[in-house]
């Protein structure tokens, strides 16, 4: 009878290991599979949470200053998962990539139009041309707009005239054009 005990209690301690190593193995899988989602979760809120800093230069540039996303070259795949299809139709890989802008701007203006005896209502400037035909209902419209973006680097220290190491890098864009406003930005760098 003590054998027939000590084999059950064998078999008993035999399954509860069997079983133990299997909740370990599917808890670290899940917790894999979690950790991928925090580190994926967090690119995207890095990216949604930099605000655009305004600044006026001339007395109506705007430009546009914000904090570029450095990323280091095993989690770029995940930070640039909304351009992916784009990526692709460019026959590009992501690890090709040294790094990825994403700028939306807004154009709105309103003007008063000449009319002409045709009724045609016209409207022109040195960022947009516009053109309404009320005798074929056509609509033209041209509107042009010029962006320049620099990439700078933040030193970490300085002294005088000397400046070393980088803080990180900052990007600026300079909107030229009066009637357009950047809303919204975004720069992804690999970083090393």
């Amino acid at each position: 009878m003590t054998k027939l005990k000590l084999l059950l209690w064998a078999l008993a301690a035999s399954a509860t290991a069997i079983l133990a190593v299997f909740t370990a193995v599917g808890k670290a899988a899940r917790v894999a599979t979690l950790q991928a989602d925090v580190n994926r979760l967090s690119v995207e809120l890095s990216h949604a949470s930099i605000p655009l800093q305004r600044d006026t230069i001339h007395d109506s540039i705007e430009v546009v200053t914000q904090v570029v996303v450095e990323v280091v070259p095993k989690k770029m795949k995940e930070a640039l998962e909304a351009d992916r299809a784009l990526i692709k139709d460019l026959n590009l890989k992501v690890k090709q990539l040294e790094a990825m802008q994403t700028t939306v701007t807004e154009t709105k203006d309103s003007a008063r139009a000449d009319c002409h005896n045709d009724l045609v209502f016209s409207y022109s400037d040195r960022w947009s041309d516009l053109k309404f035909s009320l005798k074929d209902s056509t609509f033209y419209y041209n509107i042009r707009d010029s962006l320049s973006t620099l990439v700078y680097r933040e030193y970490r220290h300085h002294f005088l005239f000397w400046r070393w190491g980088t803080k990180g890098y900052r990007l600026k864009i300079v909107n030229f054009n009066p009637h357009t406003k950047v809303t919204y930005n975004r720069y992804v760098k690999v970083g090393k």
